[in-house]
């Protein structure tokens, strides 16, 4: 263990350190704790919408079932420095190791190179971050979760098919400095015709509210230029746009797309309110608890674990609803 408890020091400052215990769930305790089990601290998000509920519950689920006591401590509002509180109360605590679902791309180094030199090693899901130090690194054993840059492609490649003569629209984003947001824009950027225009991209926070309040604005401000598409990079602002295109009478006369996969979403293309719906699917617990008891059992783990996901058009969303499978 060498001298981490001291490093830990370096990455959050003493007045962090004094609110940790209450960040950080109060169960986590030493390695094989709880009658023998193996405990494993996980590093939420916490509420944020339809699919970090199925997310974060599928995951812990699959841990019980996969025998672990898990530690879930969630952040509220993205906040990264609880983030940072309670990942390094559970190296302090000397957990088996650590599932990292993170609200921010960077700043992770300090707390990664601690876990290192403990010896705990992390796995990351959903976000990819952005590692800088070699030594950080080491710690990351595997990350689990679906393609955003690929969530991103299917969205262009609807556009151009919907507009092969060209078209002008919107993308709603999410938070800036997130992996997502990234990964989805480049993958519009990879896909994207060249004349199919994006007159400007606003966040909305994954908020519906917002989305609604900045579709308003945009349709507003574009009246001119004929938008005919939004891209909303998630469910909960791709409901507001179809709100304020609504609204706006222009149900209809403009495509939205979103991505997530939540069964109100799959409702209001069925509906008619939205046009397309790319699953960014939730449920990977199982393959998350399968590589982290495979990495702690001695055996060699995937790097990256990429989860399937699919598409919907309101025919296919009609099916899997009436299915009554949907998880979220």
């Amino acid at each position: 263990m060498k001298n981490w408890k001291k490093a830990i020091a370096v990455c959050a400052s003493a007045a962090a350190l004094v609110s940790m215990v209450a960040c950080g769930s109060s169960n986590a305790g030493s390695k094989s704790d709880d009658g023998g089990k193996k405990t494993i601290g996980f590093v939420a998000v916490g509420p944020e919408g339809g699919f970090r509920t199925a997310n974060e519950n599928d995951l812990k689920k699959a841990f019980k079932d996969a025998g672990f006591n898990l530690v879930y401590s969630p952040t509220q509002n993205n906040d990264q420095q609880k983030q940072i509180q309670a990942f390094n109360k559970f190296v302090n605590d000397e957990v088996d190791a650590i599932v990292l679902s993170a609200t921010n791309d960077s700043g992770w180094d300090d707390c990664l190179e601690n876990a290192a030199e403990a010896e705990i090693p992390v796995f990351t899901v959903d976000r990819n971050i952005d590692i800088k130090s070699a030594e950080a690194k080491k710690a990351v054993v595997s990350h689990i979760g679906p393609s955003n840059v690929w969530a991103g492609e299917q969205a262009a490649e609807f556009v151009n098919k919907s507009f092969s003569t060209g078209a002008n629209g919107f993308i709603l984003e999410g938070p800036a400095g997130l992996s997502v947001v990234t990964d989805r824009g480049q993958g519009w950027k990879n896909k994207a015709a060249d004349n199919i225009k994006v007159l400007e991209s606003q966040s909305a926070n994954w908020s519906t509210d917002e989305a609604k309040t900045v579709t308003a604005g945009l349709l507003d401000k574009y009246k001119s230029d004929n938008p005919q598409f939004i891209f909303a990079e998630n469910d909960e602002m791709g409901l507001g746009a179809a709100q304020a295109v609504d609204a706006a009478g222009l149900k209809g006369k403009v495509k939205i797309i979103t991505i997530d996969g939540t069964k109100a979403a799959l409702q209001s293309l069925v509906d008619g309110d939205l046009s397309y719906v790319i699953e960014y699917n939730p449920i990977f617990g199982k393959e998350t608890a399968n590589a982290v008891k495979d990495y702690l059992g001695g055996k060699s783990v995937e790097k990256d674990i990429e989860i399937e996901s699919k598409t919907f058009d309101a025919a296919s969303a009609k099916e899997a609803l009436d299915a009554g499978t949907r998880a979220y």
